[in-house]
């Protein structure tokens, strides 16, 4: 199958920056994986706003400048940007909702902010905006209108994106973005001072640990699920949280573990083991 260029930039960008959503897009019909990178590329331009802006003006501006891009796209008028455009076609040919889009970019102005999460309930909410409609618009592209299906995915970007803070934890303390939830700090006897420490506590694998299972019990809401093949491109990552849930147990809920930061072992063999015996996670 013969691909665009923008298609291609996508598809390298994703792979670099995003392996482990670049390995589940391959589960995917080869006609529709283009479309996926596009998605892919794009969450990951909004994400890095924080980590690409020296002022808090300079990240609002950016993520303005995706939200007029994505109204361009839906007024049939997108900007020469190699994501716009491949984004552009996934649009025209899945119809996504732009709704998803908007909710996602959002969601990430809160990236902006210093100000801490109260409770585990205020950082699934963020996560919420930031993973769920992303995954939703993996099923619109893989057309899988199954409600079970529907629900799993969310369970599944909502575990995965509270994994993925766990274990880049390290990498956000070093920028003293910290996501630990006052009243989780609290229970676990962590302090802010411990945080900036960049240093293993038994306080902060703690907190860790409570977070974890928050993670968990997403999950094994909805374990018992079975659903149909072509939704597994949207459902994978859950399989993917669950690796990385059982290595942060393994180390002790400490993120500092260097065990952690190493990719998933034979990971596109075992995601394939599993589709052919139809389990997502």
């Amino acid at each position: 199958m013969k691909w665009q260029a923008h298609d291609l930039y996508c598809r390298d960008l994703v792979r670099e920056a995003a392996h482990e959503s670049y390995v589940t897009s391959l589960f995917a019909p080869a006609d529709r994986r283009p479309a996926l990178w596009a998605i892919f590329a794009f969450n990951h331009e909004i994400a890095k706003t924080r980590e690409t802006v020296s002022e808090t003006t300079l990240g609002e501006i950016r993520l303005q400048w995706w939200r007029d891009a994505i109204g361009e796209i839906y007024d049939g008028s997108p900007r020469r940007h190699q994501v716009v455009q491949a984004l552009d076609g996934a649009v025209g040919r899945w119809g996504l909702s732009r709704g998803r889009f908007e909710t996602l970019i959002d969601g990430r102005a809160r990236d902006l902010s210093d100000e801490p999460f109260r409770d585990s309930a205020q950082l699934l909410a963020y996560l919420n905006d930031t993973t769920l409609p992303l995954n939703r618009l993996v099923l619109q592209v893989v057309e899988t209108g199954h409600e079970e299906a529907e629900k799993a995915a969310d369970a599944a970007a909502a575990a995965y994106g509270l994994t993925g803070l766990l274990r880049a934890a390290p990498y956000f303390f070093g920028q003293n973005r910290n996501f630990i939830p006052l009243e989780v700090m609290v229970a676990a006897g962590l302090t802010e001072r411990m945080v900036r420490s960049l240093r293993p506590s038994p306080e902060l694998c703690e907190a860790v640990r409570q977070l974890a299972e928050v993670a968990v019990a997403r999950l094994e809401d909805v374990a018992d699920l079975t659903l149909p093949r072509e939704a597994f491109p949207a459902l994978f990552c859950a399989a993917q949280a669950r690796w990385h849930l059982s290595r942060l147990e393994k180390a002790g809920y400490d993120p500092y573990d260097p065990e952690l930061s190493l990719p998933i072992p034979f990971h596109e063999l075992r995601l394939a083991f599993k589709r052919l015996i139809g389990r997502w996670m």
